[in-house]
C-alpha cells in the first residue's frame, strides 16, 4: 500500500511538472475583433450590400405582405424575409469571417503566439495584435 501511494504521488508530480513547464510555454495574444471588422474593407462593403439586398427584400416583402389579409400568411411573409436576409448575411459573411480568421491564425503564428483571445476576454496580460491583423488584411 505504501508503495501504491509513493507512485501515486510520483506520478503526480511528473504531471504537475509537465502542467507548469507546458503552461510556461504557452504564449497568449489577443484580438479586439469589432476593430478588425470595423477596418476592414471587405466588411464595409457587405454590410453596404447586406443593406442594398435587404432593402429591396423589404419592399418585395411589404409590397405582399400590404395584400394580404391572413395574419398567418403576414407573419409567414415575415418569417421568410428574415430567413431569406440571415441567409444572405450568412453567405456574404462567412468568408470575410474565414479569412480574418486564417489571417489571424497567420498572425499569431508569425510571432510565435500559442493562443489568441477575443480582447473582451482578457482582463490584463497578453500580446495586442489587432494592428498586425488588421494591416494583414489590407495588404
Amino acid at each position: 500500500m505504501k508503495k501504491l501511494a509513493v507512485l501515486l504521488v510520483a506520478v503526480l508530480a511528473i504531471f504537475s511538472v509537465y502542467t507548469v513547464a507546458s503552461a510556461a510555454e504557452e504564449k497568449v495574444g489577443f484580438v479586439d475583433e469589432m476593430a478588425v471588422l470595423q477596418q476592414f474593407p471587405k466588411f464595409k462593403q457587405a454590410q453596404q450590400q447586406i443593406e442594398a439586398i435587404g432593402k429591396k427584400k423589404s419592399e418585395t416583402a411589404k409590397a405582399a405582405f400590404d395584400k394580404e389579409t391572413d395574419e398567418k400568411k403576414k407573419a409567414n411573409i415575415v418569417q421568410t424575409l428574415q430567413l431569406e436576409m440571415r441567409e444572405e448575411e450568412a453567405k456574404l459573411m462567412n468568408p470575410i469571417l474565414k479569412e480574418i480568421n486564417e489571417t489571424i491564425a497567420k498572425v499569431a503564428k508569425t510571432k510565435g503566439i500559442t493562443i489568441v483571445l477575443n480582447k473582451g476576454l482578457v482582463y490584463y496580460g497578453g500580446i495586442d495584435i489587432t494592428n498586425d491583423v488588421v494591416t494583414a488584411l489590407k495588404r
